[in-house]
């Protein structure tokens, strides 16, 4: 299996922009690049995570490893002022809590790795966003196909309308964080859950009903699902109009009870989205981002050291306007989605009331115990 390898220059009204590149990759062989991304935003309380990690393709498995001992700085072009980033102990580099982006002003991310190799991005600098006028959904009982493509799921379909500004060519990323509380915090697999030990480490040979036992959260506890498709607009058509309808999220219809959706819109550099436009067919193509490995389209980074590396990703300076939008589902009918992917099953009760046991809500990327903001 094989990436045809092109080169793809997106032409608008506007004019030609530079080219991005996505490069071949042979999937008969094993690949590992450097990928980074993220942005420095306007955002101080709840700033983005930059990620400078290698993406390694295997046997058709995309695997991320972690690079120890980077550092990591942005250098603002106009004062020549460098901050280093701060390394995070899950990975990743964040701002001081006390930097604030300085409007009109160019950023340069800046890097070098343990072996030796410098690296620095194109010039970034911040466009203001719009402000998000409205937000809406539409429950569509047909909304997803599913992935045996057999039948459509049922979802709420969440839009949003926007005035965009009529003095400036604008570019537009969208992307969101889908909450839903979670009931059972863990599966045990022929096995029971110990609260002694934190894990299924209680055997079990044979089960009546199913292979696994299902166990309720022991407090508060939420599912956190991060957009996977992209999502671009260029207002080249529609420059100082409503953008009206715009389609952000289709929400599985996982439970009576509502759910938390966190949308941001991001106004972004022309290069910017010449980038995302190419992941976004890219993607659609290949089934989404979790299908298509990290490692084909070449950004604004570059290594300095050694020029002829090719370095997949893009670092940006953005603005992000955010709108917290509760979905009721009073219009949703079942059947349901399955949240953990499998129908719950619970271990029976017994004369030993410590069990079943509840077990705790661990914090990960894609679970949380706190309620997140805009939660009702």
């Amino acid at each position: 299996m094989k990436i045809i390898s092109y080169l793809f220059c997106l032409l608008i009204a506007f004019g030609a922009m530079s080219c991005i590149d996505p490069y071949s990759l042979d999937f008969n062989q094993k690949n590992s690049v450097l990928v980074v991304e993220g942005f420095l935003t306007d955002d101080s309380v709840k700033p983005d995570t930059i990620k400078i990690q290698y993406s390694n393709f295997e046997n058709e498995v995309v695997s991320i490893v972690p690079i120890a001992s980077v550092k990591a700085s942005v250098l603002n072009v106009e004062t020549n002022e460098e901050t280093k980033l701060i390394e995070q102990p899950k990975g990743g580099f964040l701002p001081p809590k006390n930097f604030k982006i300085k409007i009109q002003n160019k950023y340069i991310l800046k890097f070098s790795l343990p072996n030796g190799q410098n690296y620095e991005s194109a010039p970034e600098t911040i466009t203001p966003t719009p402000a998000i006028a409205k937000v809406y959904d539409i429950f569509n009982p047909k909304s997803v196909l599913s992935e045996d493509g057999k039948k459509y799921l049922s979802a709420n379909e969440v839009y949003l309308d926007t005035q965009d500004p009529s003095e400036q060519k604008n570019y537009y990323l969208w992307r969101y964080i889908h909450f839903e509380r979670l009931g059972f915090c863990i599966t045990c697999t022929k096995s029971q859950y110990s609260v002694q030990t934190g894990a299924c480490s209680i055997p079990l040979a044979n089960f009546n009903r199913t292979a696994y036992y299902d166990y309720q959260c022991a407090g508060d506890c939420f599912s956190i699902f991060k957009s996977k498709q992209v999502s671009v607009l260029s207002d080249v058509a529609s420059n100082g109009q409503l953008i009206k309808g715009k389609l952000i999220a289709k929400i599985p219809n996982y439970s009576p009870t509502g759910c938390l959706i966190q949308i941001q819109q991001i106004s972004i550099s022309p290069e910017m989205f010449l980038y995302f436009k190419i992941l976004e067919a890219q993607t659609q193509s290949n089934g989404g981002l979790a299908d298509t490995p990290p490692a084909g389209i070449v950004g604004n980074i570059k290594n300095i050291t050694t020029p002829t590396e090719k370095v997949v990703g893009y670092f940006g300076v953005v603005s992000i306007q955010k709108s917290n939008y509760w979905i009721d589902r009073k219009d949703a009918k079942s059947p349901y989605e399955l949240i953990l992917g499998h129908e719950i099953s619970v271990e029976n009760s017994t004369a030993d009331t410590s069990r079943p046991p509840f077990a705790p809500c661990t914090a990960s990327s894609t679970r949380t115990p706190i309620k997140p903001d805009g939660w009702q």
